[in-house]
């Protein structure tokens, strides 16, 4: 059944790896996951198929009761599978200390040399330091472990639970993305038996789960996707982000899949705002080309983060009139209006917990080191009970057309572990999978109800970045740094390895921010902005939160016509991405490359940051090998050809300056 299963990749040497296992598993007191796997039998299969899409629904039963209900889905166009289940218990007794599996193989590869392994860290980090360790590409041989989630329960605390796994002896590949916002290991191994036999196990699960299964009750199987790939490690980032932008990102409906342009008012403002403020910022930034316009935390009675729950309440002195005055003057503007919520958690003294304090959960007497306080004074929604799901789905949706909210940012600024482990008692983990699933259901059921509604997943940053919360959002607040530009783009770099630049959600800071203002306003007036501070954020979603009073109208211009640039080349930010170096030094030089295969265009920007010589050469990737390609110049519009596979020579005079070029096979 599982030759028949994954018939793509041929011709790689994982595919037969993968193809001779079970796949799923679980592990219960008295049953390993060899045992059960080799127990498991099929007992109904139906296969259908659409386009490049085949569909295989399988039920798995096993001798002990235990029966799994999986669904895989396989992209011819991609060369990917994907598949997520349920397992059951339909036995007589209950299972013990059951662990669930979505992905667990022991076996051989034949043919194939010592795997080589990318991955990336997550964003939780706001360091300044350069590199920064947020979005730093992670590579090794042979072996890796992912700890996912560990301390707080956030997916991407630690790394985003992806693998990039090529082999340069057969220039053969395969990448591992794993759906799950919180808690989860994914562990890698191989060791060699002969010159053409490698031993590799690798496995995926939600960490810390071992609970009881009662007759009749269930637990979920997060989603797994296994693609394949010729090529090497970026090869296997660029098959990766062309699977995300055809089959997991849903575009909002009657809106564009490209990477938006926006402002949001918290970076320049934070809590100390007046409907006043915002207005002009909405009268500047609509004339510069601004998309969304997004009211951040602030907005609600109590302001950020004591207010929070207070969902019903909007502050009548920041906006006397109401917030649908504010959101229509947006709309007047040609913007569309967007709002901020941590749905997710509420504070103790909050109007949504005193009126429903059966929603939520209490951490107990848990310390809550995320906020510096001796104990948690917020309290987490149940999202793992269906009817407080269907209840917070419904508020959702009225809020969103109250308001007429066409983009929400939603976040999760705290850690939701004390609380899962609080109320857990001895079934380790059972609550923590269970409000996993109900995150991604409630979200999947607010796309379902707002489908015009922009998402922007956030979770104090990029605490929450694995592809499950992503295939339910449109773009993702990536880190909470918004100063650093340098760092910042190093960021967007790591982070296209692993997503599409849809997902490099960053705001343009520079005067209003003090602490990373290097020139007096006085002379940013006078000389403008240093071009590498924008360009910087250009290699992900571009958005903004500079206070505008200081603005002369040669900056606007200068920013409107940056921004109409930018959004000339934003088609080819979703297509493949070449990091056109790797600097371990403020003073080497950075850039990268966005590349059309397809079209035959593209576009690179060459970055000198603090580099002692102004000259660099540049070799562009993707290029057909043979074909002249035509260069220009973006801010010069001087053209030069050159023939694919050779360097191209450039001289930038000034520290921290910027070259930008569009190119187009001739």
């Amino acid at each position: 059944m599982m030759t028949d299963l994954i018939s793509i990749g041929k011709g790689n040497p994982y595919r037969n790896w993968l193809n001779s296992g079970r796949l799923i598993g679980i592990s219960a007191d008295g049953l390993t996951v060899k045992d059960f796997q080799k127990g498991l039998k099929v007992i109904s299969a139906n296969r259908k198929r659409s386009g490049c899409e085949t569909i295989v629904d399988i039920r798995w039963a096993h001798p002990s009761g235990i029966e799994a209900d999986v669904e895989y889905h396989i992209y011819s166009d991609t060369e990917v599978i994907e598949w997520e289940g349920r397992v059951y218990n339909r036995g007589k007794h209950t299972v013990r200390d059951i662990k669930p599996f979505s992905l667990f193989l022991d076996g051989y590869v034949y043919d194939a040399g010592i795997p080589h392994i990318t991955t990336v860290y997550g964003g939780a980090s706001t360091s300044e330091a350069y590199p920064p360790p947020s979005y730093r590409v992670f590579e090794q041989d042979g072996a890796v472990e992912l700890i996912c989630g560990r301390e707080g329960g956030r997916s991407t605390e630690t790394f985003i639970p992806t693998l990039i796994v090529n082999d340069y002896s057969t220039g053969k590949g395969f990448f591992l993305a794993y759906e799950w916002p919180c808690r989860s290991i994914i562990q890698m191994g191989s060791r060699r038996i002969s010159s053409k036999k490698m031993e590799m196990h690798i496995w995926a699960h939600p960490g810390w789960v071992m609970f009881d299964l009662k007759p009749g009750e269930s637990i979920y199987l997060p989603r797994v996707n296994i693609g394949f790939f010729d090529g090497d490690g970026v090869s296997g980032s660029n098959a990766l982000r062309r699977h995300i932008k055809r089959h997991i990102l849903k575009p909002v409906k009657d809106g564009s899949p490209l990477p938006p342009v926006f402002y949001n008012h918290y970076f320049g403002w934070g809590n100390e705002f007046t409907e006043k403020d915002l207005k002009r910022e909405a009268d500047i930034y609509s004339e510069l080309g601004i998309e969304y316009f997004v009211v951040d935390a602030g907005w609600f009675a109590g302001n950020f983060r004591k207010g929070i729950g207070n969902w019903d309440i909007v502050d009548s002195k920041k906006f006397p009139e109401g917030m649908e005055s504010f959101s229509r003057y947006v709309e007047k503007k040609g913007m569309k209006f967007g709002a901020w919520i941590e749905i997710e958690f509420a504070e103790k003294d909050s109007e949504w917990v005193k009126k429903h304090p059966d929603w939520f959960y209490n951490a107990g007497g848990f310390q809550n080191p995320g906020y510096y306080s001796k104990e948690f004074t917020d309290r987490l929604l149940k999202l793992d009970d269906s009817s407080v799901r269907d209840k917070v789905a419904d508020w959702l949706e009225s809020w969103v057309k109250r308001y007429n909210i066409k983009w929400i940012r939603w976040d999760f600024n705290n850690t939701p572990l004390p609380f899962w482990v609080a109320n857990e008692k001895d079934q380790m983990g059972k609550i923590h999978i269970e409000y996993g699933e109900g995150l991604l259901s409630l979200l999947d059921e607010f796309m379902q109800r707002c489908p015009d509604v922009h998402i922007e997943a956030c979770a104090g940053g990029g605490h929450r970045a694995d592809i499950g919360t992503l295939r339910r959002a449109h773009s993702l607040w990536m880190n909470d740094n918004s100063h650093s530009y340098n760092t910042i783009r190093r960021f967007q770099a790591g982070l296209n390895r692993v997503l599409t630049a849809n997902y490099g959600n960053s705001c343009f800071l520079y005067g209003t921010h003090e602490r990373q203002r290097v020139q007096s306003i006085s002379s940013i007036r006078k000389y403008g902005y240093p071009l590498a501070v924008l360009r910087s954020r250009m290699g992900g979603s571009l958005g903004f939160a500079e206070k505008t009073w200081f603005w002369t109208s040669g900056i606007k211009r200068y920013l409107k016509k940056e921004i109409e640039r930018y959004k000339s080349v934003r088609h080819l930010l979703m297509e493949d991405y070449y990091p056109l170096f790797s600097p371990r030094s403020i003073k080497e030089f950075d850039g990268w490359q966005f590349h059309s295969p397809d079209r035959g265009e593209g576009f690179f920007m060459v970055f000198r940051c603090e580099s002692p010589s102004p000259e660099v050469n540049v070799l562009l990737q993707g290029w057909k090998p043979g074909e002249k390609y035509e260069i220009i110049n973006v801010d010069t519009g001087k053209k030069m050809k050159v023939v694919a596979g050779k360097e191209i020579p450039l001289y930038i005079e000034n520290l921290e300056g910027v070259e930008w070029f569009r190119y187009r096979i001739v």
